[in-house]
């Protein structure tokens, strides 16, 4: 954790979290539902979390179960959350109607895990997938970082190339590869580049934070453009609290933290954070 730099009190939208609902496979034992991490949230101006579902390949039915249980999170917390659901790329057909029900249900965004879901990012059945959601205007959040495809940062510039309408969203920032985002700035040196490409800093950024490569992980968000950083937590694997105190460590200005906070996230997952303002931070979880 930083011992130094800025400290940050503004509003927060924690695009990343994983919370243990009905349906869910918890990514960590022990208790994480939704009160729980509000719970953690105390002290923290939370003004929206983004609830992720992961969808098993050839099981539709588990698929909508699990995307109906952040959906109805969603629903019964419409001041705290927002939906992300997930299809498994690989089902075809039945993925592309699933992003039709998830977009007309309420869903903000759409989650894929190459790790977790075994697909490779270059399958033409991703890309279908990914022009799908951005037909129906649903920012794409995948993990970004796989010991296991040393090609796959390069996947990702195809993919968004192909499908420039997209809004492609690359969570984690290539983890310890997070040097080759670099590509993102080259490209934006050509006028047919898009930037539809975002960089979710969860777990990275504070990992990173308070080392000596937390100066050079600035720099290169930097070079990508702070208008495309977004936090994420993560949760349950790094509580809100200390990964907002981490990435609020890493050495930006006030005006870039608010962009990374809130203001990016507000825009992209169309979310009126400015005024909203939920419960207040100070007040008990009713969950």
């Amino acid at each position: 954790m930083p011992r130094r730099g800025r400290t940050y009190s503004g509003p927060v939208v924690d695009i990343h979290t994983h919370l243990h609902l009905p349906e869910l496979s918890p990514v960590r034992a022990g208790a994480f539902g939704p009160t729980d991490y509000l719970r953690a949230a105390r002290g923290v101006d939370l003004r929206w979390a983004g609830v992720l579902a992961m969808a098993p390949r050839r099981d539709p039915k588990a698929t909508r179960r699990r995307n109906d249980a952040v959906l109805a999170l969603a629903r019964a917390h419409p001041d705290r959350f927002y939906a992300v659901g997930s299809v498994h790329p690989l089902d075809g057909a039945p993925a592309l109607a699933e992003i039709d029900r998830l977009a007309s249900a309420g869903a903000r965004g759409l989650k894929l895990h190459p790790n977790t879901q075994a697909f490779d990012v270059a399958d033409p059945r991703v890309e279908a997938v990914v022009r799908r959601a951005a037909e129906r205007r649903l920012p794409v959040l995948f993990d970004a970082y796989s010991p296991f495809d040393a090609g796959q940062p390069g996947k990702f510039v195809r993919l968004a190339l192909a499908v420039p309408e997209s809004q492609i969203v690359l969570a984690h920032a290539h983890g310890p590869r997070y040097p080759e985002l670099l590509v993102y700035p080259v490209l934006a040196r050509y006028p047919w580049w898009h930037r539809n490409v975002w960089i979710d800093v969860s777990a990275t950024g504070p990992f990173l934070a308070g080392g000596p490569f937390a100066p050079t992980f600035r720099w290169v968000l930097r070079q990508v453009g702070v208008d495309r950083v977004l936090f994420g937590s993560d949760y349950p694997l790094d509580p809100l609290g200390p990964a907002v105190r981490a990435v609020a460590g890493l050495g930006f200005t006030r005006s870039e933290l608010e962009r990374i906070f809130w203001r990016n996230a507000g825009a992209l997952y169309r979310l009126d954070v400015a005024t909203h303002r939920g419960r207040h931070r100070s007040a008990r979880p009713q969950i």
